[in-house]
C-alpha cells in the first residue's frame, strides 16, 4: 500500500476543491479508505489535521487574490468557504498576524501554503487472522455525537458521523486518552427496525461538560470478548467472524452495547487496526 501516493491524492483533491464543501467523509470516499484511517494517516504523514490544512490552504489562496486583485474582500472570503467577513478576518489575522485589508494596502506577499510529507514510514505486513480474549472493563464515560445508521453503513451515515465528529472533537476539553476513539452501537435500538443508534466518541472524566450538539454516554462495567482486527479485514466481516467465534466457543452475548475501539490508529502510521468489544455473560 503506497501511503505517500494516497496522501498526495488527498492533498490534490483538497487543492482542486478549495471553493467547494469539503468533508473528511468525501475525502475518505475519494481515496477508498475509512474516515478514521484517512484522518489518522493524514495527520501522521503531514504533521497536521485535514481541517488545519484546508484552513491554511484557503487562507493563503485568499491572501494571494487579495494582493493581486481588486475584488471585494468579502466576496473572496465567501468564495473560499468562510461564512462571513468577520469569521474570515479573525482567521486571517490569527494566522498571519495581519488583517486582510492591511495585506492589500501594503501589498504583502504571503505565498501559497504548501504541506510536507514524511517519507520515513515503515509499514509492516499485517496478520490475516483475528485474535480473541476475554477482558473486564470498568465504567467509562464517553462524549460524542450520534446518528441513526443502517446495518454495515449501507447509506454512509456512520462515515459522515465520523467525519463531523473528527472535525469537532477538539472542542471536547481534557479527554482522558486523546488518541483513543470509540464507535458505539446502541443495543437498545438494534431491535427497532432496520436502523440503530451509532455514536462516535472519546473518553472523558465523568464531570466533563458536554459541548453543544454532543451527548454523553456511560459504558457500564462489563465482561467483553475483545477481538483484535487486522487491517485487511473489513468492519462487517470482523463482526461476523466475532459472532461466529462466540457461537463456536459456547459463549453467550449480553444485552449491552457493542463497541469499536480505535487506539493507535490516530497517531501510529504502522497501526490502522481496531478492536471490537462484544459484551458477553
Amino acid at each position: 500500500m503506497n501511503y505517500y501516493q494516497t496522501i498526495q491524492e488527498v492533498i490534490d483533491y483538497i487543492d482542486k476543491n478549495l471553493k467547494e464543501d469539503i468533508s473528511i467523509y468525501k475525502i475518505a470516499q475519494y481515496v477508498n479508505f475509512s474516515v478514521p484511517h484517512t484522518y489518522r494517516l493524514f495527520k501522521v504523514v503531514t504533521g497536521e489535521t485535514i481541517k488545519s490544512y484546508i484552513l491554511k490552504k484557503r487562507l493563503s489562496c485568499a491572501a494571494h487574490e487579495i494582493k493581486v486583485s481588486k475584488r471585494n474582500i468579502s466576496d473572496i472570503a465567501y468564495e473560499y468557504g468562510f461564512e462571513s467577513h468577520d469569521v474570515f478576518t479573525r482567521a486571517f489575522t490569527r494566522t498571519y498576524n495581519l488583517s486582510p485589508s492591511k495585506c492589500r494596502s501594503e501589498g504583502v506577499d504571503l505565498g501559497i501554503y504548501q504541506i510536507s510529507i514524511n517519507e520515513n514510514l515503515n509499514v509492516a505486513e499485517r496478520s490475516k487472522f483475528m485474535n480473541y480474549k476475554i477482558i473486564y472493563k470498568d465504567n467509562i464515560t464517553v462524549v460524542g455525537m450520534e446518528c441513526k445508521a443502517k446495518q454495515w453503513d449501507v447509506d454512509g451515515s456512520i462515515g459522515r458521523l465520523w467525519s463531523d465528529f473528527l472535525d469537532k472533537v477538539e472542542v471536547i476539553k481534557d479527554p482522558v486518552i486523546p488518541n483513543v476513539m470509540y464507535g458505539i452501537c446502541e443495543h437498545d435500538s438494534c431491535n427497532q427496525g432496520n436502523t440503530f443508534t451509532y455514536m462516535s466518541g472519546i473518553e472523558v472524566k465523568e464531570s466533563c461538560t458536554v459541548p453543544e450538539g454532543m451527548v454523553k454516554r456511560v459504558i457500564c462495567k462489563q465482561k467483553f470478548l475483545l477481538a483484535e482486527v487486522p487491517e485487511n479485514i473489513k468492519t462487517h466481516d470482523a463482526y461476523n467472524k466475532t459472532f461466529d467465534y462466540i457461537k463456536e466457543n459456547g459463549l453467550t452475548m449480553d444485552d449491552n452495547d457493542e463497541i469499536e475501539v480505535y487506539e493507535e490508529i490516530f497517531k501510529d502510521p504502522n497501526n490502522h487496526t481496531f478492536k471490537l468489544l462484544i459484551p458477553i455473560r
